[in-house]
């Protein structure tokens, strides 16, 4: 009779450690869901502060001081936008970059672009156009 309660309490015993170790391992074989990146917020306003003089302006949130920015270029027959001017936010993370219109009839739009990182993916603006006739 001992030698039946012995092997009882062996086998519980072990059921509690196997049915432990099963928890444990499935705890951390599900890899942790990856957080999802945050996108900036890019402001952008097309100023005319003179005739045929066209200036794309505004503001990166959060802060984004004295960083690389892209602005792109996009005619309205185009697919796809292009890189047309490198640029840095000042200390405000403000920008102001000179645009031109196109010198034939047609639309020209202007967007802002900065390039992600471990944090933030990459981050567009709205667009502005420039319309000529």
């Amino acid at each position: 009779m001992f030698a039946n309660r012995l092997r009882l309490v062996a086998a519980g015993a072990a059921l509690v450690m196997s049915a432990s170790l099963t928890v444990a391992s499935s705890a951390t074989a599900e890899p942790a869901a990856p957080r999802a990146k945050e996108e900036r917020t890019i402001t952008i306003k097309g100023v005319e502060p003179r005739p045929n003089v066209f200036i794309a302006k505004g503001r990166v949130f959060p802060a984004y001081e004295n960083r690389p920015a892209i602005m792109q270029r996009k005619l309205k027959s185009a697919k796809r936008w292009t890189t047309w001017k490198n640029f840095e936010t000042d200390g405000t993370s403000r920008y102001r970059e000179r645009i031109s219109a196109l010198k034939r009839v047609g639309v020209v739009c202007y967007r802002v672009k900065v390039k992600g990182n471990a944090k933030f993916k990459n981050s567009f603006s709205n667009k502005v156009c420039i319309r000529t006739f």
